[in-house]
């Protein structure tokens, strides 16, 4: 048992979906890869494909720009992370075109829901940063203040307070606010299989649009059965 997980992925959904809107299934998926013809598994164009326009200069813009979205580690190792979704098909396909523009790794409470009106991806809101630059030097000090003036029962609280990421011992987990960052309509899904994915053959829920891209659902399991019951769901 993680103690650190957050709210169940269905609890978590359904404060996001339209009224009368009906969740199918909702599942927890941090990071997506590509399968996408000219695209490493970073969704970033391929060396080969930029090396088209015959420079040097060519291929070390497309390391900087691989560097940029995490396409290799500080080790210099170009494996990418484990996914649990992968996006299918052309670059001009439905499932590149509704997901390319997010990061190819989220937050652990990213989260994928089917409805029946839909599929969407959430991803928890992170709040801007409020701007300190107009602060005086007096606020400041003020502010200061009032953040080291406690008393010695709040500092033995929070001293022993147990957390565990995001969650606190003795306090219920709370629902994160979420953000709706990708969607895609249910009439453009032609359909859903319990499949296998790559070289490895790893179970996955394997949905395909009806341009023929398609997203295979990894997850966090190699269990076909986990797959089959979400199939399932897909078709109640």
């Amino acid at each position: 048992m993680n103690l650190a997980s957050p709210l169940g992925a269905a609890s978590q959904a359904l404060p996001s979906l339209r009224q009368g809107e009906r969740l199918l299934w909702a599942a927890y998926g941090q990071t997506v890869n590509y399968d996408v013809r000219g695209l490493d598994p970073w969704g970033v164009p391929r060396k080969s494909v930029l090396g088209k326009f015959g420079s040097g200069a060519a291929n070390f813009a497309g390391d900087v720009v691989s560097a940029a979205l995490g396409g290799a580690d500080e080790t210099g190792s170009s494996a990418p992370p484990s996914p649990q979704v992968v996006v299918l098909g052309e670059q001009d396909g439905l499932a590149h075109t509704a997901l390319r523009e997010l990061p190819t790794s989220g937050s652990p409470s990213r989260l994928w829901a089917l409805t029946g009106a839909r599929l969407l991806m959430l991803e928890r809101f992170v709040p801007p940063e409020p701007d300190k630059t107009g602060k005086t030097f007096m606020s400041k000090a003020i502010g200061f203040g009032k953040g080291v003036v406690k008393t010695g029962k709040e500092i033995a609280t929070i001293i022993t307070t147990k957390t565990y990421g995001d969650n606190a011992a003795g306090a219920p987990i709370a629902r994160r606010e979420m953000v709706l960052c990708a969607e895609i309509p249910r009439d453009r899904i032609a359909g859903f299989a319990v499949a296998e994915h790559g070289k490895k053959r790893v179970p996955c829920l394997h949905t395909s649009f009806v341009d023929g891209s398609g997203l295979d659902f990894l997850f966090y399991s190699d269990d076909p059965r986990h797959f089959a019951w979400l199939y399932s769901l897909t078709v109640s």
